[in-house]
Protein backbone atom coordinates (compact mmCIF):
# COMPACT_ATOMS: atom_id res chain seq x y z
CA UNK A 1 0.00 0.00 0.00
CA UNK A 2 1.40 3.47 -0.88
CA UNK A 3 1.62 5.91 1.79
CA UNK A 4 0.66 9.41 0.61
CA UNK A 5 3.27 10.95 3.40
CA UNK A 6 6.03 9.14 2.23
CA UNK A 7 4.97 10.75 -1.54
CA UNK A 8 4.72 13.61 -0.70
CA UNK A 9 8.30 13.87 1.01
CA UNK A 10 9.40 12.35 -1.91
CA UNK A 11 8.31 14.89 -3.97
CA UNK A 12 9.82 17.52 -1.78
CA UNK A 13 12.59 16.30 -2.12
CA UNK A 14 12.80 16.14 -5.96
CA UNK A 15 11.29 19.68 -6.14
CA UNK A 16 14.12 20.90 -3.46
CA UNK A 17 16.59 19.00 -6.15
CA UNK A 18 14.47 21.55 -8.51
CA UNK A 19 13.24 18.27 -10.56
CA UNK A 20 10.04 20.07 -10.43
CA UNK A 21 8.64 17.31 -13.52
CA UNK A 22 9.49 14.25 -11.08
CA UNK A 23 8.37 16.08 -8.03
CA UNK A 24 5.30 16.51 -9.79
CA UNK A 25 4.49 12.80 -10.50
CA UNK A 26 4.94 12.23 -6.84
CA UNK A 27 2.56 15.46 -5.57
CA UNK A 28 0.01 13.48 -8.10
CA UNK A 29 0.65 9.93 -6.27
CA UNK A 30 0.15 11.65 -2.92
CA UNK A 31 -3.04 13.35 -3.99
CA UNK A 32 -4.75 10.60 -5.87
CA UNK A 33 -4.82 9.43 -2.53
CA UNK A 34 -5.32 12.52 -0.46
CA UNK A 35 -7.38 14.97 -3.46
CA UNK A 36 -8.33 16.93 -0.71
CA UNK A 37 -5.00 17.70 1.26
CA UNK A 38 -3.70 21.46 0.51
CA UNK A 39 -0.47 20.97 1.49
CA UNK A 40 -0.23 18.70 -1.37
CA UNK A 41 -1.74 20.97 -3.80
CA UNK A 42 0.02 24.05 -3.00
CA UNK A 43 3.43 21.80 -3.33
CA UNK A 44 2.08 20.54 -6.96
CA UNK A 45 0.80 24.41 -7.64
CA UNK A 46 4.67 25.57 -7.02
CA UNK A 47 6.26 22.95 -9.26
CA UNK A 48 3.62 23.91 -11.87
CA UNK A 49 4.66 27.65 -11.42
CA UNK A 50 8.23 26.73 -11.56
CA UNK A 51 7.97 24.87 -14.60
CA UNK A 52 5.81 28.02 -16.43
CA UNK A 53 3.01 26.01 -16.34
CA UNK A 54 0.92 29.18 -15.07
CA UNK A 55 -2.51 28.09 -15.52
CA UNK A 56 -2.46 24.60 -14.29
CA UNK A 57 -0.54 26.49 -11.49
CA UNK A 58 -3.40 28.60 -11.07
CA UNK A 59 -6.18 25.67 -10.95
CA UNK A 60 -4.29 23.90 -8.27
CA UNK A 61 -4.09 27.29 -6.12
CA UNK A 62 -7.59 27.79 -7.01
CA UNK A 63 -8.12 24.19 -5.66
CA UNK A 64 -6.15 25.12 -2.63
CA UNK A 65 -8.03 27.91 -1.34
CA UNK A 66 -11.00 26.29 -2.03
CA UNK A 67 -10.28 24.47 1.17
CA UNK A 68 -7.99 27.16 3.15
CA UNK A 69 -9.49 30.52 1.53
CA UNK A 70 -7.31 32.04 3.64
CA UNK A 71 -3.83 30.39 2.73
CA UNK A 72 -2.18 33.63 2.11
CA UNK A 73 1.03 31.49 0.10
CA UNK A 74 -1.17 30.86 -2.13
CA UNK A 75 -3.03 33.87 -2.84
CA UNK A 76 0.62 35.44 -3.18
CA UNK A 77 1.83 32.75 -5.51
CA UNK A 78 -1.66 32.52 -7.34
CA UNK A 79 -1.49 36.52 -8.04
CA UNK A 80 2.20 36.20 -9.22
CA UNK A 81 1.15 33.33 -11.96
CA UNK A 82 -1.86 35.60 -13.40
CA UNK A 83 0.59 38.73 -13.35
CA UNK A 84 2.88 37.00 -15.69
CA UNK A 85 3.18 38.64 -18.93
CA UNK A 86 2.62 35.29 -20.55
CA UNK A 87 -0.83 34.93 -18.66
CA UNK A 88 -1.50 39.34 -18.03
CA UNK A 89 -4.65 39.26 -15.76
CA UNK A 90 -3.82 41.59 -14.05
CA UNK A 91 -6.94 43.02 -12.79
CA UNK A 92 -7.39 39.23 -11.06
CA UNK A 93 -3.29 39.33 -9.84
CA UNK A 94 -4.57 42.54 -8.43
CA UNK A 95 -7.90 40.81 -6.38
CA UNK A 96 -5.41 38.26 -4.97
CA UNK A 97 -2.72 40.34 -3.64
CA UNK A 98 -5.37 42.78 -2.08
CA UNK A 99 -7.08 39.63 -0.56
CA UNK A 100 -3.41 38.60 0.58
CA UNK A 101 -3.10 42.61 2.14
CA UNK A 102 -6.42 41.68 4.52
CA UNK A 103 -4.91 38.88 5.79
CA UNK A 104 -1.15 40.46 6.64
CA UNK A 105 -1.62 44.70 5.66
CA UNK A 106 1.97 44.83 6.89
CA UNK A 107 3.63 42.56 4.63
CA UNK A 108 6.18 44.76 2.51
CA UNK A 109 6.37 41.61 -0.43
CA UNK A 110 2.74 42.11 -0.83
CA UNK A 111 2.59 45.73 -0.65
CA UNK A 112 5.04 46.04 -3.59
CA UNK A 113 3.65 43.06 -5.63
CA UNK A 114 0.16 45.18 -4.85
CA UNK A 115 1.92 48.55 -6.37
CA UNK A 116 3.86 46.71 -9.54
CA UNK A 117 0.55 45.30 -10.61
CA UNK A 118 -1.58 49.17 -10.18
CA UNK A 119 1.26 50.12 -12.11
CA UNK A 120 1.03 47.92 -14.79
CA UNK A 121 -2.41 48.93 -14.98
CA UNK A 122 -1.80 52.76 -15.19
CA UNK A 123 -2.91 53.38 -11.74
CA UNK A 124 0.02 55.27 -10.46
CA UNK A 125 -1.08 57.06 -8.06
CA UNK A 126 -2.33 54.03 -6.05
CA UNK A 127 0.65 52.62 -6.66
CA UNK A 128 2.64 55.11 -5.47
CA UNK A 129 0.62 55.29 -2.31
CA UNK A 130 1.99 50.85 -1.73
CA UNK A 131 5.43 51.99 -2.36
CA UNK A 132 5.42 54.47 0.11
CA UNK A 133 4.25 52.03 2.77
CA UNK A 134 6.98 49.92 1.84
CA UNK A 135 9.69 52.95 2.03
CA UNK A 136 8.08 54.52 4.58
CA UNK A 137 9.35 50.90 6.69
CA UNK A 138 12.10 50.07 3.98
CA UNK A 139 13.41 53.60 2.97
CA UNK A 140 16.69 51.97 1.82
CA UNK A 141 14.81 49.49 -0.60
CA UNK A 142 15.92 50.18 -4.61
CA UNK A 143 13.98 48.05 -6.17
CA UNK A 144 10.61 49.81 -4.75
CA UNK A 145 12.82 53.55 -4.91
CA UNK A 146 13.06 52.82 -8.34
CA UNK A 147 9.30 51.37 -9.25
CA UNK A 148 8.30 54.59 -7.48
CA UNK A 149 10.23 56.63 -9.95
CA UNK A 150 8.84 54.86 -12.46
CA UNK A 151 5.15 55.86 -11.35
CA UNK A 152 5.95 59.05 -11.47
CA UNK A 153 7.65 59.46 -14.74
CA UNK A 154 4.05 57.46 -15.72
CA UNK A 155 2.79 60.43 -14.23
CA UNK A 156 4.63 63.25 -15.72
CA UNK A 157 6.34 64.30 -12.11
CA UNK A 158 9.48 63.92 -14.06
CA UNK A 159 12.22 65.78 -11.75
CA UNK A 160 10.22 63.61 -8.86
CA UNK A 161 11.10 60.32 -10.97
CA UNK A 162 14.75 61.60 -11.51
CA UNK A 163 15.20 62.70 -7.73
CA UNK A 164 14.35 58.70 -7.11
CA UNK A 165 16.37 57.37 -9.71
CA UNK A 166 19.25 58.99 -8.13
CA UNK A 167 18.61 57.74 -4.99
CA UNK A 168 19.29 54.48 -6.36
CA UNK A 169 22.02 55.81 -8.11
CA UNK A 170 23.65 56.56 -5.27
CA UNK A 171 24.06 53.08 -4.20
CA UNK A 172 24.25 51.44 -7.59
CA UNK A 173 26.21 53.79 -9.82
CA UNK A 174 25.80 51.79 -12.76
CA UNK A 175 22.33 50.61 -11.79
CA UNK A 176 21.88 50.43 -16.13
CA UNK A 177 17.73 51.23 -15.92
CA UNK A 178 18.16 53.67 -13.33
CA UNK A 179 20.37 55.38 -15.70
CA UNK A 180 18.04 54.92 -18.82
CA UNK A 181 14.65 55.65 -16.60
CA UNK A 182 16.32 59.27 -15.57
CA UNK A 183 17.70 60.32 -19.47
CA UNK A 184 13.99 58.79 -20.54
CA UNK A 185 12.91 61.85 -17.43
CA UNK A 186 15.39 64.41 -18.75
CA UNK A 187 14.28 64.55 -22.11
CA UNK A 188 10.47 64.23 -21.67
CA UNK A 189 10.72 67.33 -19.40
CA UNK A 190 12.82 69.02 -21.41
CA UNK A 191 10.42 67.79 -24.01
CA UNK A 192 7.51 69.26 -22.20
CA UNK A 193 9.30 72.69 -21.52
CA UNK A 194 9.75 73.46 -25.09
CA UNK A 195 6.53 72.54 -26.55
Amino acid sequence: MKDSKILHESGLDLQQQGKHEKAITYFDMAIELEPDNAEFLYDKAISLQIVLQFNDAIGFYDKVLSIEPNNFAALVNKGLCLSNPDINRQEEALLCFEEARRIDPNDPGVLSLNGYTLDRLGRYREAIACFDIVLEKHPSDLNITMNKGLSLLHLGKYDEAVAYFDRVLEDEPNNFFALEWKKDAIKMRDRDLFV
